[in-house]
C-alpha cells in the first residue's frame, strides 16, 4: 500500500542531506581498478557554465557538504553521513554497459570516529566499485589505513602492483599517516601509530580486523568457502540430480550463516534491480529450505514468526510486541525470532516501548530474569544500530543516483533508466535537495529540482497496479458523483479483493491521521459493496 503514500501528495519527507567528498583525499593514488574497468569516462561536450548551471551546482554541492561533513545531528528524522574522513571520487566506466559513474573510495577510516564503517568494510563493501546501471562491478585495489583505538591498531593495505616502488608506497603510508594525526587530539596520537602495521595482502587485514571481533581465520574460510558453493550451486540450479548431489556432499556448509548470506545477496541484488538475478537466487533460496535440515528449521521459524506478526497485525499493541518478544526471547532460537519481529515491527520499537521494556525490568525481582531482560534489551539496541546504518547506507547510494538524474540532459529518460531505484527513498533525498535549494535561494536549481521531483512521483504512479491508480483517482475525484462515475467506468477492477484493499488502505489513512481520506475510502467502500 505504500504507492498511496508518496511523498509530495501529502508532505514532503526530509532526510540527511549528501555531502561531498575530500578534494584533497589521497585514495585515487596507486588505485588497482576491477577487471576492465577503465578510470576514463565518456567524453562529454564542453559547455559554457550558464547562470542556471552554477547555481544549481552551488546547491547540489552545499548539500553535499551537509551530509559527510563535519557537522552533526540530523533533519527531519532522517540520518546522516558524517565521515572524519570522507571518500573522494573515483570516475570510472562499466566495462560491461559503458555507463560511467563515480565510485566513492577511503583512504582513511577511524573506527575511533566512524564505528559504523566497520561492518560495511568487514561485508566488503568499502572501495567496491559496483555499476548502478547493470550490477557488474569488484573490488578496487585503492591504498587504505585503518585506525582502530579500541584495539590500539593502525594498519595499512598497499596494493602490489609494478606501478608502485617501495619509494611511492612508503610516501603514500606516510602521507595516509599525517593525514590521521593531523584530525587528531594531542591527547589521541599514541605510539604505535608510528609504526603501522603493513598488509600487501587484503584478505590478511581483514582477518586481523576480524580477531579483533573474536572470529578465527577458519571461521573466514568457511565464510569463504560457503561464498564458492553457493555460485556451484546456481551454476547446477537447472539440474536438479547434479544440485542435491552438491549438497550432499557439502551437508557440512549447510547452516543458518549460509542461508543469511543468501539473504544478503537477495537483498542486494533486488536494491539494484536485478529482477533475473533475485529470481535466481530465490529460486535456490526455496530449494535449500525444502530440500535441507536447516532449511526445514528456518522454514518453521518463519512461520512462527509469521503467526506472531498476524497476531500483532490485528490490532495490537506495544504491550503485545512486548510480550511476544518475551515470551520468544529465551527459546533456542529466540535471537532469531526477536530479530524478525524487530525488523517487520520497527516502527512500534521506539522509545515509549523501551521505556515499557525498562518498566518491566524494574519491576521484576527474579536476578535471573532481569539478566535476561537486559540481553533482550541491548539485543534490540544492536538491531536499531544496524537499521540505522542500513538506511546510511541507503540513503548514500540514493544522493549519488539523483546527482547522475541531474547531470543527465534528459532527466525523465534517465528516472527511467534507472526506474528500479525510484521509490520512496529517492522522493525523501529529492525532497531536502528542494529545500535546501529554497533555502539558499537558488530558484533555478529548486526548480529544476521540483521538476525532476514530478517526473519521479509520475514514474512511480505508472508502476502502480490498477486497483491503486483507482483508488488513487477516487481521492482526486472533485464530488461524489465524480467518484460514483468512476467507480462505473471500472467495474471490472470491482471485487472482493478491492474491497479488502480499500479496508487496508482506509486503516493506513487513519494510522496516519489522514482521518478526512479515510472516512471517504470507507463510504466508497460501501458504494462499492453495493455494486458486486
Amino acid at each position: 500500500m505504500s504507492g498511496i503514500l508518496l511523498p509530495g501528495q501529502e508532505k514532503q519527507p526530509r532526510p540527511k542531506e549528501p555531502t561531498k567528498n575530500d578534494p584533497e583525499g589521497q585514495s585515487s593514488s596507486g588505485i588497482i581498478l576491477p577487471s576492465g574497468y577503465s578510470s576514463k569516462t565518456k567524453p562529454k561536450k564542453k559547455e559554457e557554465a550558464s547562470p542556471r548551471v552554477e547555481e544549481e551546482q552551488a546547491a547540489t554541492a552545499s548539500e553535499a557538504e551537509q551530509q559527510n561533513g563535519p557537522q552533526g545531528g540530523s533533519q527531519g528524522g532522517q540520518p546522516q553521513m558524517n565521515f572524519k574522513y570522507p571518500p573522494s571520487g573515483l570516475p570510472v566506466q562499466c566495462p560491461s554497459c559503458g555507463n560511467p559513474f563515480t565510485a566513492p573510495v577511503f583512504s582513511i577510516i577511524d573506527f575511533g570516529a566512524n564505528p559504523e564503517l566497520r561492518q560495511p568494510l568487514l561485508g566488503g563493501q568499502i572501495n567496491v566499485a559496483l555499476c548502478p546501471s547493470c550490477g557488474v562491478g569488484g573490488p578496487l585495489g585503492a591504498p587504505l589505513m585503518i585506525h582502530d583505538p579500541e584495539n590500539e591498531f593502525l594498519g595499512v593495505f598497499v596494493p602490489q602492483t609494478s606501478k608502485i616502488d617501495e619509494i611511492q608506497r612508503q610516501k603514500i603510508i606516510g602521507d595516509m599517516t599525517r593525514m590521521l594525526m593531523r584530525g587528531l587530539a594531542a591527547d589521541e596520537r599514541r605510539g604505535y601509530m608510528l609504526q603501522p602495521q603493513q598488509f600487501f595482502d587484503w584478505n590478511r587485514l581483514l582477518e586481523k580486523i576480524w580477531g579483533f571481533e573474536g572470529v578465527t581465520p577458519e571461521m573466514l574460510r568457511r565464510q569463504r568457502d560457503q561464498s564458492n558453493l553457493i555460485q556451484q550451486l546456481l551454476g547446477m540450479l537447472n539440474d536438479e540430480t547434479a544440485l542435491d548431489l552438491l549438497l550432499e556432499r557439502n551437508a557440512g556448509l549447510i547452516d543458518r550463516d549460509l542461508f543469511t548470506m543468501l539473504e544478503q545477496m537477495l537483498m542486494m541484488v533486488g536494491a539494484q534491480g536485478q529482477e533475473e538475478s533475485a529470481q535466481t537466487l530465490s529460486k535456490l533460496y526455496t530449494h535449500l529450505l525444502e530440500k535441507t535440515p536447516t532449511g526445514a528449521e528456518i522454514k518453521e521459524r518463519q512461520e512462527k514468526v509469521r503467526g506472531i506478526l498476524e497476531k500483532l497485525q490485528a490490532g495490537g499493541t506495544r504491550e503485545d510486541l512486548l510480550n511476544a518478544m518475551i515470551d520468544h526471547w529465551d527459546a533456542e532460537d529466540g535471537r532469531e525470532i526477536v530479530g524478525s519481529i524487530a525488523m517487520a515491527a520497527a516502527p512500534l520499537i521506539d522509545y515509549e516501548f523501551l521505556m515499557a521494556l525498562t518498566k518491566r525490568f524494574e519491576q521484576e525481582s527474579d536476578v535471573e530474569v532481569r539478566g535476561s531482560l537486559t540481553q533482550l534489551r541491548e539485543f534490540l539496541l544492536q538491531v536499531q544500530e544496524q537499521s540505522k546504518q542500513s538506511q546510511e547506507a541507503v540513503v548514500q547510494q540514493t544522493q549519488q543516483l539523483l546527482q547522475k538524474v541531474l547531470q543527465a540532459t534528459d532527466t525523465a529518460a534517465a528516472l527511467k533508466e534507472n526506474a528500479h531505484a525510484i521509490d520512496e527513498t529517492f522522493l525523501s533525498v529529492l525532497a531536502a535537495n528542494i529545500q535546501a535549494a529554497q533555502q539558499k535561494g537558488a530558484s533555478a536549481a529548486a526548480k529544476r529540482l521540483e521538476q525532476v521531483y514530478h517526473q519521479a512521483v509520475a514514474l512511480l504512479q505508472e508502476k502502480l497496479p490498477p486497483e491503486i491508480k483507482l483508488i488513487q483517482q477516487l481521492l482526486a475525484a472533485p464530488d461524489s458523483a465524480s467518484g460514483r462515475k468512476i467507480l462505473q467506468e471500472n467495474r471490472e477492477l470491482l471485487t472482493p479483493e478491492f474491497v479488502q484493499t480499500l479496508t487496508a488502505v482506509e486503516k493506513q489513512f487513519r494510522e496516519s491521521d489522514r482521518t478526512d481520506d479515510a472516512d471517504r475510502l470507507k463510504s466508497l467502500r460501501g458504494q462499492v459493496a453495493l455494486m458486486l
